[in-house]
């Protein structure tokens, strides 16, 4: 249950607007100088893809520059933090969990709230992981910055990568 209000506590700060970003504000951004990457994934009607052909190099192309850019070095294995990115490539209403209301376990008769959310197409979400405490140091979250229709959609994900970037923490080694 406490992660169901955690995750619902998080989602507005990281989840509203065009392009919102939260950072997890007791971390030294300064002490990072690596990443690596977890495969990059495309929710579409029919599940999660990994590494989809078409959008993963895209999605790992943009987010390398911009790390690149912030002074990051990719690395195989061991990095200070993890990218893990997700595409909403379809419009799908994701139920998160039910949270029973009674004192007693019975399930037939006690108070139900469901959280739930709809995925909007065309998201783009990166998340970095401090590959230390396994938490979430930075996340971002870009809507209208994927098309599965492929065409401009394609086009969109680096100059969505760009703005959330943009909202990134200073680290000492940046440009």
């Amino acid at each position: 249950m406490l992660m169901v209000l955690a995750g619902t506590l998080l989602a507005p700060r990281c989840f509203g607007g065009k392009v919102q970003v939260w950072a997890d504000k007791g971390i030294d951004f300064s002490q990072f100088k690596t990443y690596r990457w977890l495969p990059p994934k495309i929710l579409t009607k029919s599940g999660v893809e990994e590494n989809d052909p078409e959008f993963g190099p895209l999605i790992k192309d943009a987010i390398n520059h911009e790390l690149t850019r912030k002074g990051l070095r990719e690395v195989s294995e061991g990095g200070d933090l993890e990218v893990s990115t997700l595409a909403l490539a379809q419009s799908i209403p994701q139920l998160e969990g039910f949270i029973f209301m009674g004192t007693t376990p019975d399930f037939f008769t006690a108070p139900v709230a469901t959280v739930g959310r709809y995925n909007r197409e065309g998201t783009l979400i990166i998340n970095l992981i401090d590959a230390k405490t396994q938490k979430s140091a930075w996340c971002g979250m870009a809507k209208e910055s994927v098309d599965r229709n492929y065409g401009s959609g394609k086009k969109k994900i680096a100059p969505a990568a760009a703005k959330l970037f943009k909202k990134f923490p200073k680290l000492a080694a940046s440009t």
